[in-house]
């Protein structure tokens, strides 16, 4: 059922997922909610070197109809982190891999392809084996800079641009057909990043206009033709650029901080109402895209900790969260391998501990 969507990436297979969770239980491990992290990192609690936090990003409905009951049959249990922009707008709570263990539906009839309902959140909650945290307002990325990076000629490449175009379907865009073809083929591409660290930055419309009739002479479904294409609107995006008009404006200071306020201190406030008044006090950072400025806004609003993301060299700090992934799609042995190896580098123990220091060295070589 995920073959055709644009984010399959993120998904892990049932099999492996179930298999992770095999594996902590047989090897006596202890899923903890972030709260109980927070003592042991702050010194308040003594860790047996035993716990593990489960986390899943952007409250996807596959937690429910999958992680949930695999997550209860191992006596595990999880954080999500959501978007109350990306909740199923509908009030529907749909069936689960439960509900094919005892015989009430077939394993084929069940669908994890779509957003987690406020009910369903509610329920997990309420269930004691989930909590639900904050993953910012909308999840969206924007344009950062007047670099154009491509073209669109179908796929994820499309992904933000449509739903930036588009926000009224940012929670359902999976049951739209014609998703991609929202953005017309050849479209130019701008550099984007995450909605909470970049000023919304604006393009001349007219560029687009003329790349698009360009585009309407070709046929950008072959191909061959896309290089011709392709260097013609580079060569207008160039003398927009040395006229200095291909940038049309940046986003104000004023409006910036508004919607920052909103994806963090509002994305808090929303999911408390939503779900009871549980306290929401953690916030995973989409893309892992972050600054201070973010962070301390964060910790302003009432969260205890956000993740450090792709500021690596926060990830020690007693309120940043450090996460490894999890999600490996190799075969059954392999994949059981890989995770041994992540659990135990991540508690120091030897080899495996060098080997993954010796890793990260590797990889900052190859960055620089």
């Amino acid at each position: 059922m995920f073959d055709g969507w644009l984010l399959k990436f993120l998904t892990i297979k049932l099999a492996n997922f179930e298999q992770q969770m095999a594996y902590l239980k047989e090897h006596h491990f202890q899923s903890i909610f972030m709260d109980e992290w927070l003592r042991i990192r702050r010194g308040a609690k003594t860790a047996n070197g035993k716990e593990v936090c489960l986390t899943f990003d952007d409250g996807l409905l596959d937690n429910w109809v999958y992680a949930w009951p695999v997550a209860k049959k191992y006596g595990m249990k999880f954080t999500i982190f959501v978007s109350p922009e990306c909740i199923e707008p509908r009030s529907v709570v749909r069936p689960t891999l439960e509900d094919v263990w005892t015989g009430k539906c077939k394993e084929e009839d069940l669908d994890g392809l779509g957003y987690l309902s406020w009910n369903e959140l509610k329920l997990m909650q309420e269930s004691g084996v989930v909590d639900v945290q904050s993953h910012t307002m909308t999840h969206a990325k924007y344009l950062s800079s007047p670099t154009l990076r491509g073209f669109y000629y179908g796929g994820f490449k499309g992904y933000h641009p449509i739903l930036n175009a588009h926000p009224e379907i940012r929670a359902t865009y999976f049951r739209d057909a014609d998703f991609e073809k929202r953005l017309p083929f050849g479209t130019p591409l701008f550099e984007e990043t995450s909605a909470v660290v970049v000023k919304k930055h604006f393009i001349n419309a007219d560029f687009f206009k003329e790349a698009q009739a360009l585009a309407q002479k070709s046929n950008l479904q072959n191909e061959a033709e896309r290089a011709e294409f392709e260097k013609s609107v580079r060569a207008i995006a160039d003398d927009y650029a040395r006229t200095g008009k291909l940038l049309d404006g940046i986003e104000k200071d004023e409006d910036y901080r508004t919607r920052l306020s909103y994806e963090i201190v509002d994305s808090k406030r929303i999911i408390e109402e939503k779900l009871g008044g549980k306290p929401v006090q953690f916030l995973c950072w989409p893309h892992g895209d972050n600054n201070s400025a973010t962070h301390a806004l964060a910790k302003e609003a009432g969260y205890l900790a956000t993740t450090s993301g792709k500021m690596l060299r926060e990830q020690d700090k007693a309120d940043r969260i450090p996460r490894i992934g999890a999600d490996f799609s190799n075969g059954p042995w392999v994949n059981r391998q890989k995770f041994h190896y992540k659990v135990a580098a991540h508690y120091h123990k030897q080899p495996f501990y060098t080997v993954a220091r010796l890793n990260e060295f590797k990889n900052k070589i190859l960055q620089s």
